[in-house]
């Protein structure tokens, strides 16, 4: 017979102190340990009993007291100890993991149980998942291929990075015999990035599949992304994950190519880590556990729900920093903040870029939903673990020396925290489309940055050595266009993130092109209602995939516009957006002369003394984009005139008659930003105007060189 578990002693209190069972008429009372307490309604696991006959009841109950005390003294804490986050959807891939780091061989054994959910109205004959260390295998790889042939040199010296499976099981049916390779983006034979498997019996639609994989995983020596240098481990894409079944009955899992990203379903993420006790640990979600182990090692338990990574990070040294950020009008976060010991100076300003991002989106777009955030700053020499963003936690690295007028590490976190918006929550799929994820933190990013600091000031950097021109100042738009001018009509923006020419196309588009087309949107629609139309995004896609189209759909919506022009040629195409002032004259209108009239009878005009002037100012399109243009006209007695173009023909001619033209000038309040020839857009009759009209776009452009 088993014993059954009577009701607590403690009954109607908070937490429950004890715990009884009952041996047949017997009971047995057990005092819960009051460094654990557990809630009401929280569940254990009790192990260790096994079925007895009545007559051997009494000899082993204590037994079985005794193992249960055991397991309660190891028992995990309950799930309740995670906060639910507002608007958290239903799962659709939620992983356990049990996982322990050797820190000498930098490999990571792991456990694994995922539980899949298909959304759509398709049946899954197969799973595909992305193994995402085996890019650092070989140099035969396709992110290899792309990779300087320093990097792989460092990989051959100081070791490459791999990740093998041991048991792959779906339902109790042991797959993993029928896992086979395969490259979907490029047909590289020696890519093995991606991995599917047939299923014995399809998943129909709204049904769950059980996952269990055993692997294990070959940190690399860090040089993008995740990986070790020394006893620093950045331990990132580390797991076998699910790629995401569309709603079209595709599955959208594809390979690691330099300049792809990465792209999941939300689920709840529970998994326990083992290290060696020195090590400073930060990860993903909330810490629920905390427990040391008999050999000198310890298991730390994460557990967070609505993401669709994680990633963890330890260190010995790592100065370890904990604040808490509130607001009257927004939760708190527990901010931690994992620092190289000799940055840790900066900690007011790594504090001060976090708070104001946590209170400017959470006004501007919604409130950050996760209880925790966690901030790295790897150390010197793992560089390549620097810039990158997971659910609750990014990195970021920190340049020595840094002055707070050039806004570095600022402009950094300010940015990889706003991925923790734009691809965190909104999650868009970072392969296919990863310029609305990068384009809208980047457009946000500065933003936030000018509404927080101002514009940072010029500096430059020479082997290592800063310097700081505090009084000059560079604006964060001007420095956007100038890295997009460099190259703007390569590619399109609308491109897969491995479809781009090269690296620099890549960045110039997805970054900062994507960023001005928003800008400019901006100008046109004013700030509010921007704000307005990204607030509503925001809360419309939280905890979804959106496609560039769901973005497009919602800013004409809430700006009462058509937009669609705009995107279909400055996001899907590659012209060049210039308007130009070509010619612009103005004369003393002559006065008529000659015989006027038929017959009788004739005479000669005369003039009546005034003397108007002609004016005739030319605009012309000099680039492919054809969008509706303004055009200012200034004359001498003050009076300002504008007219707009459609812009659809190469040029248009103005032929006004008045007082003497002073300048003319295209956009006048500066709408288009991505027109890539600022020189042309103005015309002016006064030398002293040219000459300052020139000398402002000299100064525009030097400010880019910081």
């Amino acid at each position: 017979m088993w014993p059954a578990v009577g009701e607590s002693a403690a009954g109607k209190k908070r937490e429950e102190r004890c715990l009884t069972l009952l041996f047949g008429r017997d009971e047995r009372r057990i005092r819960l340990p009051r460094s654990r307490p557990y809630p009401t309604n929280s569940h254990v696991s009790i192990s260790g009993m096994e079925q007895v006959s009545p007559s051997r009841l009494r000899q082993t109950r204590w037994c079985a007291v005794v193992a249960f005390g055991v397991a309660m003294a190891l028992a995990s804490p309950p799930r309740l100890l995670s906060q639910r986050v507002a608007g958290a959807p239903e799962p659709v891939a939620s992983y356990t993991i049990e996982a322990s780091l050797d820190d000498q061989s930098h490999q990571v054994r792991g456990h694994q149980i995922l539980r899949w959910r298909n959304t759509s109205d398709h049946e899954a004959s197969e799973l595909q998942f992305h193994l995402y260390l085996n890019a650092f295998k070989n140099s035969a790889s396709t992110w290899s291929r792309g990779a300087k042939p320093a990097t792989l040199d460092l990989l051959d010296r100081e070791g490459w990075g791999w990740i093998e499976l041991s048991r792959l099981a779906v339902d109790g049916d042991e797959l993993l015999s029928a896992l086979a390779y395969f490259a979907p983006d490029d047909d590289n034979p020696e890519d093995r990035t991606v991995a599917r498997v047939p299923l014995p019996r399809p998943v129909a639609p709204g049904a769950t599949v059980e996952i269990v994989v055993e692997f294990i995983a070959q940190l690399p020596r860090l040089v993008a992304r995740s990986g070790f240098k020394n006893d620093f481990h950045l331990v990132a894409q580390w797991f076998p994950k699910l790629g995401v079944w569309s709603a079209d009955g595709r599955w959208r899992c594809h390979q690691l190519h330099q300049t792809s990203e990465f792209f999941a379903d939300f689920g709840t993420y529970d998994v326990s880590i083992t290290v060696g006790e020195e090590f400073v640990v930060g990860a993903t979600g909330n810490l629920v556990e905390n427990r040391a182990n008999p050999d000198g090692t310890k298991t730390l338990r994460f557990v967070q729900e609505a993401v669709h990574d994680f990633a963890w990070t330890a260190w010995p040294d790592f100065a370890e920093v904990r604040h808490t950020f509130r607001h009257p009008d927004l939760p708190e976060v527990e901010l931690t903040l994992l620092l190289r010991p000799e940055t840790r100076r900066f900690t007011t300003r790594y504090l001060a870029a976090l708070e104001h991002s946590l209170r400017l989106y959470g006004l501007w777009y919604g409130a950050y939903p996760y209880r925790t955030l966690t901030v790295v700053d790897p150390p010197w020499g793992a560089e390549g673990a620097g810039g990158m963003e997971y659910p609750t936690l990014f990195t970021t690295g920190t340049e020595l020396p840094s002055q707070p007028a050039t806004l570095e590490p600022e402009g950094l976190i300010v940015h990889e925290f706003g991925h923790q918006y734009w691809h965190g929550m909104v999650a868009s799929d970072e392969a296919e489309e990863a310029y609305l994820d990068e384009g809208l933190t980047t457009y946000v990013s500065g933003r936030l940055l000018r509404q927080a600091y101002g514009d940072p000031a010029w500096s430059y950097r020479f082997w290592g050595l800063e310097r700081v021109w505090p009084t000059l100042r560079r604006s964060e738009v001007i420095d956007t266009s100038t890295r997009y001018f460099r190259r703007p009509t390569v590619d399109p923006i609308a491109r897969a993130s491995w479809g781009y020419l090269d690296r620099r196309s890549y960045g110039s588009l997805s970054y900062n092109k994507m960023a001005l087309l928003l800008e400019q949107i901006e100008r046109t629609v004013t700030p509010p209602v921007m704000e307005r139309a990204l607030r509503a995004y925001f809360h419309r896609y939280r905890f979804q995939h959106p496609r560039a189209v769901d973005l497009e759909r919602t800013l004409s919506a809430e700006s009462g516009l058509d937009l669609a022009p705009l995107f279909v040629q400055l996001l899907h195409g590659s012209g060049r957006l210039d308007y130009a002032v070509a010619e612009a004259r103005s004369h003393p209108e002559a006065d008529d002369f000659g015989l006027f009239g038929q017959g009788e009878p004739r005479r000669e005009r005369e003039s009546d003394g005034a003397t108007p002037f002609v004016s005739e100012v030319v605009v012309r399109r000099l680039g492919e984009v054809r969008l509706p243009i303004t055009t200012e006209f200034v004359f001498s007695d003050g009076r300002r005139l504008r007219r707009v173009w459609d812009g659809e023909e190469r040029w248009v001619r103005y032929r006004i008659r008045g007082p003497r033209l002073v300048s003319a000038e295209v956009d006048p309040e500066r709408t288009m930003v991505l027109d890539t020839n600022r020189a042309d857009r103005r015309a002016s009759r006064r030398w002293h105007q040219r000459v300052r009209f020139w000398i402002q776009n000299f100064l525009e452009s030097a400010a880019t060189l910081g």
